[in-house]
């Protein structure tokens, strides 16, 4: 019988050791010091209109910190007839913007820039591309929202699409004050300072792209744009989505379809990128350096559309506030309107009685700010 179980004695001991004797692998991919130049965004050739060109370093696999801004470049765009534009870097945020141009939609443009260390970058000459209009957006519910987008150019130019858009949202604070204090006083609430209405509003964070190329005609139809889950709080009142449309090379097509796929269980642009990317952003410098990045030049086309809570199946308007904490002062008797009250967590809220006492409550009941947006209503809305 021990004769029998020694084998399997023995093959217990050697797993034994071979799992005591693992070691921790760090690929050098994810150990490597990478710290590459990343260059997004496009020359923007409508009318009147400026161009942003976003500058960051990428991250590396293990990497926890946020996108890194690359500060302090030189930003400029050139002509094939040798006009420079430069761009700004805005409040040292890595975005680089240009002046309202008026670009000849006939020439080639580039990027060329220089980085505060001195290293020069350069994209290649590159044609503008016209983005035929976006027939229409729609959208469908099921239990979540989704936007979806139609549009065909009759020439058959086009073929190759980008997509990327800025939503709004109206909110609400919990309970309405037609109160306002500002520097100690308090003050009635008009339209111009009221603290109860706010407009938030945030670009698109994924890649969009889409092609009619296996079509006999350039049409787009239903191409997904976005998908807002059921009880969202954006569309808890009314809900705006500007959708931006870039017509693309073949080229610029394969590289942003390639980030499309690497980004969809990764993130965004900044984050790790498993795949080997070839743009048209090339170093002077150091030519062996990689650089993520493809710059490309269009006059695009934009449409709007609007979503009320109303017109939507079972899509609470609730929100889960926390608890108004209310509180009944005493105001000054020789002018009511002066506000003192020391923590400044807490705001007016309503005078009551004859010789007046001042409830108020915590501002993340009153002012919608607390939760995002401003006051101001926008253009469009």
């Amino acid at each position: 019988m021990i004769q029998k179980i020694r084998p399997y004695i023995l093959l217990v001991f050697a797993s034994f050791l071979l799992l005591m004797c693992k070691k921790k692998y760090d690929p050098p991919a994810i150990t490597a010091a990478n710290n590459f130049l990343v260059v997004d965004g496009f020359i923007n050739a409508n009318p009147n209109e400026a161009t942003i060109i976003v500058l960051s370093r990428s991250k590396n696999l293990g990497d926890s910190i946020p996108n890194i801004p690359e500060l302090h470049a030189q930003v400029s765009i050139v002509s094939n007839s040798g006009s420079s534009y430069n761009l700004i870097d805005v409040n040292n945020s890595g975005n680089y913007i240009s002046a309202t141009l008026n670009l000849n939609a006939s020439s080639q443009y580039q990027i060329k820039i220089i980085t505060a260390d001195g290293h020069h970058y350069v994209s290649d000459m590159v044609a503008v591309k016209k983005s035929p209009p976006i027939d229409s957006l729609t959208w469908t519910q099921d239990s979540s929202l989704t936007v979806y987008l139609y549009a065909h150019d009759p020439n058959n130019n086009t073929v190759y699409y980008k997509w990327n858009f800025i939503e709004t949202w109206e909110h609400y604070s919990p309970v309405q004050t037609f109160w306002v204090q500002n520097n100690g006083i308090i003050s009635y609430a008009d339209t111009t300072n009221q603290i109860d209405s706010c407009w938030s509003t945030a670009n698109s964070s994924t890649i969009i792209t889409g092609t009619s190329v296996s079509l006999a005609q350039d049409v787009i139809s239903k191409a997904p744009i976005t998908t807002i889950p059921r009880n969202d709080v954006k569309i808890k009142a009314r809900y705006s989505i500007l959708v931006n449309q870039i017509p693309l090379t073949v080229d610029a097509y394969n590289y942003w379809s390639l980030i499309q796929k690497n980004s969809q269980e990764l993130g965004t642009l900044f984050d790790p990128q498993p795949s080997q990317l070839t743009g048209n952003i090339h170093p002077i410098t150091n030519p062996n350096e990689p650089v993520i990045g493809y710059i490309s030049a269009a006059a695009t086309t934009q449409k709007r559309i609007f979503v009320n809570n109303k017109q939507l199946n079972n899509w609470s308007t609730l929100i889960d506030y926390p608890s108004c904490d209310t509180k009944i002062i005493t105001p000054d008797p020789l002018n009511t309107f002066v506000y003192t009250y020391s923590d400044t967590s807490y705001a007016p809220w309503y005078y009551t009685g004859f010789q007046p006492l001042l409830y108020i409550t915590k501002k993340t009941c009153i002012d919608c700010r607390e939760y995002g947006g401003i006051t101001k209503r926008p253009s469009f809305w």
